[in-house]
């Protein structure tokens, strides 16, 4: 099982999208989970407002087009392009507590 902790500052840039990539794979929410996401981020209301985020009866989950729209995010071509090293090294940067911990 994964590991991920929440960091004291949300990052930004592409730094951004390697955390919020980071935090959909530990939570499962990239797989269609639910999560309780405000734990990890405050304000992802654009995402909410695209229908790429529902709220749920256990927190949040992605809808399909918000699962492709951030497994895209490895595709060199997406301008919020990451590597999956970028978002494996996140999740290692930070093993501090375990998803169930969080639930």
């Amino acid at each position: 099982m994964s590991k991920f902790f929440k960091l004291n500052k949300t990052p930004s840039g592409k730094e951004l999208f390697a955390y919020t990539s980071a935090i959909l794979e530990v939570t499962n929410m990239i797989n269609g989970d639910e999560y309780p996401l405000k734990k990890f981020l405050k304000n992802f209301s654009t995402h909410l407002d695209a229908g790429r985020i529902i709220q749920s009866s256990n927190g949040y989950r992605l809808t399909a087009c918000g699962i492709d729209y951030f497994k895209d995010r490895l595709n060199p071509n997406n301008p919020q392009h990451v590597t999956r090293g970028e978002v494996e090294r996140m999740i290692r940067a930070y093993p501090v507590v375990t998803q169930t911990n969080y639930r």
